[in-house]
């Protein structure tokens, strides 16, 4: 038999084979900013380690948003015109792109929902 063994099941690829590395980069940074986040009321610090936390975390939040916003759109588009093992592929990339983004929304949205007061 060409290709392979008869009898033998090809391998499905496991969840970070399906978003691929750079989708998976994304959720990691994202994850990131998650774990890294201050505490509201925290002054921001402009030199040293404590800097990517005061500063530079919560500036990279919002930006990760729109970016899983953002994929989450593209894969739909894309699901449009998929079918078969590719189209659930790109369902799932969906969902965690959803999932990951409403995380991240609801863990940041009271840090500057305080800033705003």
């Amino acid at each position: 038999m060409i290709g392979g063994e008869a009898g033998v099941a090809a391998e499905e690829p496991g969840l970070l084979g399906q978003l691929r590395p750079l989708r998976a980069a994304l959720i990691l940074g994202a994850i990131i900013t998650i774990l890294g986040k201050p505490a509201a009321g925290t002054p921001v610090v402009y030199a040293g380690w404590e800097m990517v936390s005061t500063l530079l975390i919560p500036v990279l939040a919002p930006l990760f948003f729109m970016l899983l916003m953002l994929d989450a759109l593209m894969s739909r588009v894309w699901m449009s015109e998929a079918e078969g093992d590719e189209w659930k592929r790109l369902r799932l990339v969906f969902r965690v792109d959803v999932i990951v983004g409403l995380v991240l929304l609801a863990y940041w949205l009271p840090y500057f929902i305080s800033l705003g007061r």
